[in-house]
């Protein structure tokens, strides 16, 4: 490998170098301060919506002691090549690949959301090259509200609704309950909402494929045998808390830090708390078990974490309606509501349609609900958060309250 010496934010919008493993093309940038550096370098591995120039800071603050790489696989941020033919693991494999062709030393990859999936896969199937793993965003996607949302994503798209699909999306990305205390910026949300809004074609069919990579994942057989530290908002409710502690918790050599004020976005959310924690990983060094804005816990407490992710009431005005345009109408009592779920009871068929309901109170607009466990009394929800009214007269309509199970 030889390494650009030059970098400066810049260059990551520019035509990135490809390597060709068979029919795959794959693109990446590196650079290091000498260009025979031998060190092990860093890998960044985006997520769905993220390219090369989401990563410039993480780049200038890591080139002081690493090689950096930046890859997009197929299909993956820049690279458009159509890849839904390959699974999760036959990407992770291309990574490999990908060191083996450049006679790289052990990687160190930093995947973050969907690129996390990847990092840690590659670091499972090809031990020999990953010398460690940061990971941010991690899980399995076996959670059943998770895997409703993501099916209903990919319905929605199909039907040509990209408008709900863009503000169901961005609504699990980025919680919107806890905007207080993520401070992620107006305009930042605006600006990825238009971006969802406004993928073409080929960027839905991408999603789409990369989307079913994650439904059709039957989970971790092995885990990563590196050292291991895995990254966590307080607040994700996309990838919660306790199932990536869980991971951590498989992982031999795991650690595992929450970052206080963040959700999903945690790397971007909190720069200063998570590099706090990750560059004396990366170097070799014992994870500070606290830092501002950060904290270690400890291997025990892993399993242990809290389910709930939000707080679930009982509505003052508990009485609603349930409907489907096929199914029919019914008068339910919702005894839990939450911002991203509930439960109600109501005298319900058992071969309910898994689409298609709305729930509504008289004087607010329908919320678009997707049922998860049903039994004759009625059936656990998540809200797809499709229309930004109805979100917004549900979360004016929630107070704090205790916490109660989540769906």
């Amino acid at each position: 490998m030889r390494y650009r010496t030059d970098f400066n934010p810049s260059l990551l919008g520019t035509t990135p170098d490809v390597l060709e493993l068979g029919p795959w093309r794959l693109h990446y940038l590196a650079f290091a301060n000498s260009a025979g550096d031998s060190r092990e370098p860093v890998l960044m591995l985006g997520g769905a919506f993220q390219s090369f120039r989401s990563f410039a800071n993480e780049v200038q603050e890591l080139l002081a002691e690493h090689p950096v790489i930046l890859l997009d696989l197929p299909g993956q941020g820049g690279n458009l090549q159509e890849a839904g033919e390959l699974s999760l693991e036959q990407l992770a494999d291309l990574i490999a690949g990908f060191a083996e062709s450049l006679d790289l030393p052990p990687l160190m990859p930093i995947g973050l959301s969907y690129g996390s999936t990847l990092a840690a896969l590659f670091a499972s199937r090809h031990p020999q090259r990953c010398a460690r793993l940061l990971l941010s965003g991690i899980t399995a996607f076996g959670r059943p509200g998770s895997r409703r949302l993501l099916e209903e994503g990919l319905s929605l798209l199909a039907e040509g609704r990209q408008q709900a699909f863009a503000q169901a999306a961005l609504n699990n990305l980025l919680n919107p309950q806890q905007m207080q205390h993520t401070d992620v910026a107006p305009a930042f949300r605006k600006a990825l909402l238009r971006q969802m809004q406004r993928l073409s074609a080929a960027e839905i069919s991408r999603y789409r494929q990369n989307s079913q990579r994650l439904l059709d994942f039957a989970g971790f057989r092995q885990h990563p045998q590196c050292p291991t530290l895995v990254l966590a908002g307080e607040f994700d409710h996309f990838t919660q808390p306790w199932e990536q502690a869980l991971f951590a918790a498989a992982c031999p050599q795991g650690r595992y830090s929450l970052i206080q004020g963040a959700d999903h976005l945690a790397q971007f959310e909190r720069r200063e708390a998570c590099a706090a924690l990750y560059q004396p990983f990366l170097r070799g060094e014992p994870v500070p078990e606290q830092v501002s804005g950060g904290r270690t816990l400890a291997s025990q407490h892993l399993t242990r974490l809290e389910r709930r992710s939000e707080a679930r009431r009982r509505p003052q005005l508990p009485r609603a309606q349930l409907r489907h345009a096929e199914a029919g109408s019914w008068s339910v009592e919702v005894s839990e509501l939450g911002f991203f779920g509930g439960k109600l009871n109501a005298a319900l068929p058992t071969d309910l349609p898994a689409r298609g309901w709305q729930l509504q109170w008289s004087d607010r607009p329908a919320l678009e609900i997707l049922p998860l466990q049903h039994s004759s009394q009625g059936f656990s929800f998540v809200t797809l958060h499709s229309d930004a009214d109805a979100s917004g007269a549900l979360a004016a309509q929630l107070l704090p309250a205790p916490l109660s199970a989540c769906a």
